[in-house]
């Protein structure tokens, strides 16, 4: 931890600076990737693309019903890839503002759960994309009756993928936010079976919630892997928790533990 006394005039003075070189970075990279954002939306249509072609042949293509509509696409579709792609640069102004506050303990902690975070994160987008995409999409299709085509427009495709990968990505953290809760104590990961029932009914409230479309399959395909991350998150907060103590226990550990005695006999001087 860094020694000297911050004023919060100095402390807004820092998170202003860090800010800007966040926002900076972003601003850049999405100027960039402005280049490649016909690519990103290419990717992003792909599963959908793909099944509308098997199903309505080679001519099935997506619309656009308004003049500015994709190239509003194409300026949504560069900030989002700036934000991943400008997301360590993002993540290191954070820490440079967070860590000279924090003992070396506990810069270990967060430099491990910063990383951990961003690789759950891209775990549940990537879930999404080649796991839920294909079987979700599918549903949609062949669920149409025989008369009906399906001709989806390009910024509400885009719209609804992008929300999923954020939903999945946000799901994912929750293995996460298990071990944080648990390292400080708020939670005890040996009580949270006991509460299996609730999180049923909580992981079906979010899927709903998360989920842009009202399907019910899109909510199961979102529910399920929480309640499956849920669990993993207990397992791995009880190890932790096992290994590196809570708080609290570390607390009373060290208030039960003996004084050393003192000697009240006058030892002789050597």
């Amino acid at each position: 931890m860094d020694e000297r006394e911050y004023s919060l005039l100095e402390h807004l003075a820092e998170l202003r600076k860090r800010l800007g070189y966040a926002l900076l970075g972003v601003a850049f990279v999405s100027i960039a990737g402005f280049a490649v954002s016909d690519q990103l939306l290419e990717w992003l249509r792909a599963p959908m693309e793909q099944l509308l072609r098997e199903t309505h042949g080679a001519t099935a293509k997506f619309i656009v019903i308004a003049p500015a509509e994709y190239i509003v696409c194409q300026l949504k579709a560069a900030f989002v890839a700036a934000l991943f792609i400008a997301s360590p640069w993002v993540l290191y102004q954070i820490w440079m503002f967070i860590a000279p506050g924090l003992y070396a303990h506990e810069q270990r902690y967060a430099s491990w759960f910063v990383w951990a975070g961003a690789a759950c994160f891209c775990g549940g987008a990537a879930f999404a994309y080649f796991a839920v995409f294909p079987t979700m999409f599918r549903f949609f299709v062949e669920s149409l009756p025989a008369d009906i085509a399906m001709t989806p427009s390009i910024s509400d495709h885009f719209s609804f993928t992008l929300k999923m990968l954020v939903a999945f990505g946000v799901v994912f953290e929750t293995p996460v936010v298990t071990v944080i809760l648990s390292l400080a104590g708020i939670i005890d990961p040996t009580k949270l079976g006991r509460y299996r029932k609730y999180v049923v009914v909580v992981a079906f409230i979010i899927g709903a919630v998360l989920t842009p479309s009202p399907d019910a399959l899109s909510q199961l395909l979102l529910a399920g892997p929480l309640l499956l991350l849920y669990e993993v998150g207990v397992v791995i907060s009880r190890l932790v928790v096992k290994v590196k103590g809570t708080p609290l226990s570390r607390a009373t550990a060290a208030s039960a533990s003996p004084a050393p005695a003192v000697s009240t006999t006058n030892e002789p001087r050597t």
